[in-house]
């Protein structure tokens, strides 16, 4: 269907069997791609994507989501990031916060879904980047592919803004994956990849995390709340090098992201300690 309202209705993101989020919403656009892809909009929440039934992001609060995604690897550098890698993250809100940064020279992205870029384009434009600046290099192209074709010790960062390991992201989560992404980062390099709501789906943070400890020679778990997920949010951080965890070297300020916040984001709780080491 195109993109006509449907009127209001309850609509419920299925979180298990017995439990899930319920939105009071209009539905703006539906169609089965790559993914089932759902646009929805709500008063408290505004226009929100929902990929194959969960919630990607919402105009509300996607902020909180995209500027970890970016500050709190670029502020673990050496020097500010020059250029970085975006594997997904067609929605534009990872490539928006980059093109912040003073010290930018290039962009390269690989997103698979090109309806989800087509469709962010045109309901999520507030929140997109600019992809018309001559520093960003746009490829509709397999994450895994594109990585392999990517030359060595190229990027200050690798951003994985992708889904959870299922359909077309199952690629992003293997040994392969973490290989060449630690391939093509330069020595002082950041890797980061979101890694599910371990309270919901401990499966990913289990299942990555001891293939990704075996390539990259630290690796840190993060977490984030995100309100519309109703959960901490983990992100996996691997580095070639020690890192000061705590005390960044590059001081960002974003709406929610500053220096300060990192002690708390390197700071896990026991329960996701206890996933790590059963």
């Amino acid at each position: 269907m195109g993109g006509n309202l449907t009127g209001s209705f309850w609509w419920r993101e299925r979180i298990f069997k017995d439990f899930g989020h319920s939105y009071f919403a209009e539905l703006v656009f539906e169609e089965r791609g790559l993914q089932k892809i759902q646009i929805f909009k709500n008063n408290t929440w505004g226009y929100f994507l929902v990929l194959d039934g969960i919630v990607q992001f919402t105009e509300r609060d996607e902020y909180i989501y995209h500027e970890t995604i970016t500050y709190l690897p670029a502020s673990l550098l050496d020097t500010p990031p020059e250029e970085v890698l975006i594997i997904g993250g067609g929605d534009g809100g990872a490539l928006r916060e980059l093109q912040k940064i003073p010290t930018l020279k290039r962009v390269v992205q690989f997103e698979i879904d090109s309806l989800v870029f087509e469709l962010s384009k045109k309901y999520f434009f507030k929140i997109m980047g600019n992809y018309e600046d001559s520093r960003v290099n746009f490829f509709i192209k397999d994450g895994l592919v594109g990585l392999q074709e990517s030359p060595s010790q190229t990027f200050d960062m690798v951003i994985v803004d992708c889904t959870d390991p299922v359909g077309p992201a199952k690629s992003l989560y293997n040994s392969q994956f973490y290989e060449n992404a630690k391939r093509v980062l330069k020595p002082d390099g950041v890797f980061i990849q979101q890694a599910s709501l371990p309270a919901y789906f401990p499966h990913v943070l289990q299942g990555a995390y001891p293939i990704i400890k075996q390539i990259f020679p630290f690796v840190k778990i993060v977490r984030a709340y995100v309100p519309c997920y109703g959960e901490e949010i983990a992100f996996f951080v691997a580095t070639l090098e020690e890192k000061d965890w705590f005390y960044p070297k590059q001081k960002f300020w974003g709406r929610y992201y500053h220096p300060q916040l990192n002690p708390y984001y390197f700071s896990i709780p026991a329960t996701w300690l206890k996933l790590l080491n059963p």
